[in-house]
């Protein structure tokens, strides 16, 4: 009784590495189109100089002359990068956070519960 229930485990297993081996294969069929009768497949040069070309013209057009954009006065900005932003709100929660997380890391080492060697 034995012996026929492991048969089907094993045609099972066969199947499913075969459907899997099958599956894993690239099909050419969905690699994309093939060109049209009169036209062969551009290049790599050609599609590289296509590129190129569109990325110029794209350089080209954004080399319009720049304006600032317009901000409201009064209106609440949050520079990361100025030297003042330690001195603002959200500067003294990220120290006292950060002050937080070290003191606990460094408590958390001297008064943990597991004595080996291994630590």
């Amino acid at each position: 009784m034995i012996s026929s229930n492991s048969s089907w485990r094993r045609y099972l297993a066969r199947v499913l590495v075969l459907a899997l081996a099958v599956g894993a294969v690239p099909a050419n069929c969905l690699a994309g189109e093939t060109p049209p009768a009169g036209q062969s497949a551009p290049t790599i040069a050609a599609s590289a100089e296509k590129a190129v070309a569109l990325e110029v013209g794209k350089i080209q057009k954004d080399r319009s002359p720049a304006r600032p954009a317009f901000q409201e006065k009064g209106a609440a900005t949050t520079d990361l990068s100025s030297k003042t932003f330690f001195k603002s709100t959200a500067g003294i929660i990220t120290l006292a956070l950060v002050g937080a997380g070290v003191g606990y890391c460094l408590y958390s080492t001297k008064n943990d519960r597991i004595k080996s060697p291994a630590r």
